[in-house]
């Protein structure tokens, strides 16, 4: 008979099992299970040889490249570099700090992207860049003047990226500011690094 008095329980929503209720994941919440994924098991004695060998083709710190390494999942093969993170000076010819020239020029196997200056054409850009590091740049795509819409600050990234075929894991991206970090989130890219963090103190713009 109580059971005849007990208040009717609502059946549950379709799909649901009564559980805590489901939310959008966020990009922290990825990253820390990408984080946590890779931790699962360190390197062997060889392959943690072969990584190191790959940070110093890359001209980055062991500990830097290993980090980068474990939360993206996979080796790096492109760097993207925005305008300001080479420290150029935009005149009637184009200069940038010797140190950044050298370290360019030492990196090995990856690509070398670059984001242009809104005002500046791509493919004209990327030409004054190669003869100035000496450097062979497989890109260059036209950066926001501006923080987009993120379905277009993913394609603005995705321009640079869709030609050489690249997934977003793989490439690391080099700058600062509201507009890089946004073209990195939008585009899922493997790792940010500020200009300080890449090429040494005192190299920024």
């Amino acid at each position: 008979m109580s059971d005849l008095l007990s208040p009717p329980i609502s059946p549950p929503p379709a799909g649901h099992n009564r559980g805590p209720a489901l939310q959008p994941v966020s990009l922290l919440a990825v990253e820390r299970w990408r984080r946590a994924k890779a931790a699962r098991k360190a390197p062997s004695g060889v392959a943690l040889r072969m990584q190191i060998r790959r940070a110093r083709e890359l001209g980055m710190a062991p500990g830097d490249y290993l980090s980068l390494r474990a939360f993206c999942g996979t080796d790096i093969s492109a760097v993207a570099f925005m305008p300001d993170a080479l420290g150029l000076r935009m005149g009637r010819v184009l200069s940038m700090p010797e140190q950044i020239r050298l370290r360019l020029r030492a990196m090995q196997d990856v690509h070398l992207l670059c984001f242009a200056p809104p005002e500046e054409p791509p493919e004209g850009f990327r030409e004054d860049l190669g003869a100035l590091t000496g450097c062979a740049f497989s890109g260059c795509a036209p950066c926001p003047a501006r923080p987009l819409p993120w379905p277009e600050a993913r394609a603005a990234a995705r321009a640079l990226l869709d030609p050489l075929h690249l997934t977003g894991a793989a490439v690391l991206l080099v700058g600062a500011g509201e507009i890089a970090t946004q073209l990195y989130g939008a585009a899922r890219l493997g790792g940010q690094m500020s200009p300080d963090e890449f090429f040494g103190s005192g190299t920024s713009a």
